[in-house]
């Protein structure tokens, strides 16, 4: 086989696998080098509306082959459109772990896995995990506290739902309304470490009451527009950070309007606007307590344009740029 254009800006993007950003492979065991590490978590068997999550992972990366050049350019330097921001260096070392084996029929065996998974990434790198529907968050979420025990890993949540449900009468207690709740559970976070952007719609009133009798924080689109987003961001992260020592950013495209983000598992009229979920995910890449980020929801087969799969991976490759290669002001 002729030797491989990887590192070359001239690459043509569309050539060899669709890894995230035409980043390397490799096992999670030997990324001791590594600065970030990526895996996806193809399931979408506890989502509650329409299938298609489980290939997010693929789609995401499929787009993300378009922004190899922020992470890793060649000789020529990049700049952006804007304020000219001054670049600590031009490459930061990502690798691919692939996809984290699932078991359809069996939700226990498959979390597991994604636990031992995201455990052996957190241990190494940031971590950036592609679901999958928004259950996969908890697993990977207990993967990330073993990495960093001793540390109380908090969470902030970019959502349309609260996805606090204890035990529901149909689904019952590990389905895509539950991640928040199970995570709380697990680590014992006291509930005000957690802090809830974008939710809108109805919510459960059971729900509502653990909200309030918990001082957790929730910020509506409305409130988020007339305070800013860096405003907002800057707000809980020094809100969770009283009860917590690093945090966890969990992120599901149903917070944006499904005029942005076609393709998703549970669409909700009236959130986020493209740009805005791109700008919150930069926003929180200037702040280093940040550990690992994840996007899910995606569902590629309800969105032929690619427009959500695309969004999802600029959005990501904006927190990377911020989190590893510019300077902060």
């Amino acid at each position: 086989m002729a030797p491989s254009h990887f590192g070359n800006y001239f690459e043509m993007v569309f050539a060899d696998i669709a890894t995230f950003g035409k980043a390397p492979t490799a096992p999670a065991i030997s990324l001791a080098d590594a600065e970030i590490a990526v895996f996806g978590i193809p399931w979408d068997y506890t989502a509650t509306l329409r299938p298609g999550a489980r290939l997010g992972p693929r789609g995401i990366r499929e787009q993300s082959i378009w922004f190899h050049e922020i992470w890793n350019p060649g000789s020529t330097p990049l700049i952006g459109y804007g304020p000219p921001r001054k670049r600590l260096r031009d490459r930061v070392k990502m690798m691919d772990c692939g996809d984290v084996t699932i078991w359809p029929g069996d939700i226990m065996k498959t979390s597991a896995s994604i636990r031992a998974a995201a455990a052996e990434a957190a241990k190494h790198a940031f971590t950036i995990m592609l679901g999958g529907d928004h259950y996969v968050m908890f697993p990977t979420y207990q993967g990330v506290c073993d990495a960093h025990p001793g540390k109380r890993v908090g969470i902030i949540q970019i959502d349309a739902h609260n996805d606090l449900v204890d035990n529901d009468a149909v689904y019952g207690t590990h389905w895509s309304g539950t991640p928040i709740r199970r995570s709380l559970e697990h680590s014992g976070l006291d509930p005000r470490g957690l802090y809830q952007i974008g939710l809108r719609g109805f919510i459960g009133a059971v729900e509502r009451q653990f909200q309030i009798d918990n001082s957790v924080t929730v910020v509506g689109i409305p409130e988020l527009r007339a305070r800013g987003i860096s405003e907002v961001v800057d707000t809980a992260v020094a809100t969770v950070l009283q009860h917590c020592d690093v945090i966890y950013l969990t992120c599901d495209i149903d917070s944006v309007d499904p005029s942005s983000a076609p393709g998703c598992s549970t669409p909700v009229p009236g959130g986020l606007r493209g740009e805005e979920f791109a700008d919150l995910l930069r926003a929180f890449g200037r702040h280093k307590e940040i550990i690992a980020i994840d996007v899910v929801e995606v569902a590629p087969p309800l969105d032929p344009t690619h427009q959500t799969t695309l969004l999802a991976a600029h959005s990501l490759f904006g927190f990377i740029e911020e989190r590893f290669l510019l300077a902060q002001d």
